[in-house]
């Protein structure tokens, strides 16, 4: 059994090699046709079979090595431009150029490598540009190409924004911001004029305050002149009246000294008599009174005991 799976993989390699050397084996086969034309010149059946078979190998050597030269070599680098930081639109298209070494190397198909998914890949421009299309939706994201064999480019950074939605947004933002500030400007209008209503008020009521105490000092001060000057009257009167009467007085005592001095008597309640004194005799001097002595002479008689 060992020896058997043994020989299978002896014949295995050998095939294996044999279809590497195939597209080569023309070499060989071309040169062999005509040895063994010469060969078996003298059987021609003979020489029919194996110029047929080895014509038949060499054809098939020749088609391999055709499609083996034919075939691109295969990628060693692969890097897209331009490089910089990219903003698109979520409506837009981005072209990108492609970039392969060796030249000549032509991946049959490149994969767009994205971090969400937010792009596509168009590869139908040609071989050396393609086009990362929009998925519709918003956000960043860094991409590259990837070949068949696992290579990968650089990487690029690209802002996919909704320009449309943003001026939108931005109008929006814009109009509430003329909104709030116009109502700002008439809350703050209106306030600068209440409190200039409040200020004129305050003035108004702090004028009329003081014309009301100017006119109620005024009024006092009017009561207390014509109180002062009722007083100053008053006491100027009073003073012109004590004047008056102290002249009076004065003229009177001036008068009673100019005439003479007459003498007074005294009369008893009940008597007929004058006496030069009050208690004269059984007098009560608590009832007695004067008179002149000119009126006394004329209606009594003198006491005899004290005149």
């Amino acid at each position: 059994m060992g020896k058997t799976l043994l020989n299978i993989f002896l014949v295995l390699i050998c095939l294996g090699v044999l279809l590497s050397l195939l597209p080569y084996a023309w070499i060989l086969f071309i040169p062999a046709i005509f040895l063994y034309r010469r060969k078996f010149r003298e059987e021609p059946l003979r020489k029919k079979k194996y110029t047929a078979a080895l014509g038949t190998l060499s054809l098939l050597s020749l088609c391999a090595f055709g499609y083996a030269q034919a075939s691109p070599p295969d990628v060693e680098k692969i890097s897209i431009s331009p490089t910089s930081n990219y903003e698109m639109d979520v409506n837009s298209e981005y072209p990108i150029n492609i970039q392969i070494q060796p030249e000549d190397a032509r991946p049959k198909k490149l994969e767009l490598v994205t971090d969400n998914g937010l792009l596509t890949l168009d590869y139908s421009q040609g071989e050396s540009s393609c086009l990362l299309k929009s998925s519709g939706k918003t956000g960043e994201t860094n991409v590259c190409l990837k070949t068949p064999d696992g290579k990968n480019s650089n990487a690029i950074h690209i802002s996919v924004t909704d320009k449309k939605a943003e001026a939108e947004a931005k109008k929006k933002a814009e109009e509430e911001a003329k909104k709030k500030a116009e109502k700002e400007a008439k809350q703050k209008a209106e306030a600068e004029a209440k409190q200039k209503a409040e200020e004129e008020a305050r003035l108004q009521a702090e004028e009329e305050a003081r014309l009301q105490a100017e006119a109620q000092a005024k009024q006092q001060a009017e009561e207390e002149a014509r109180l002062q000057a009722e007083a100053q009257a008053k006491q100027q009167a009073e003073e012109e009246a004590r004047l008056q009467a102290e002249a009076a007085a004065a003229q009177e005592a001036e008068a009673a000294a100019a005439q003479p001095v007459e003498q007074m008597v005294w009369l008893s309640a009940t008597g007929e008599k004058y006496h030069r004194i009050p208690n004269c005799g059984n007098m009560n001097p608590d009832k007695a009174r004067q008179i002149p002595l000119s009126q006394a002479e004329g209606s009594y008689e003198a006491c005899k005991n004290c005149w």
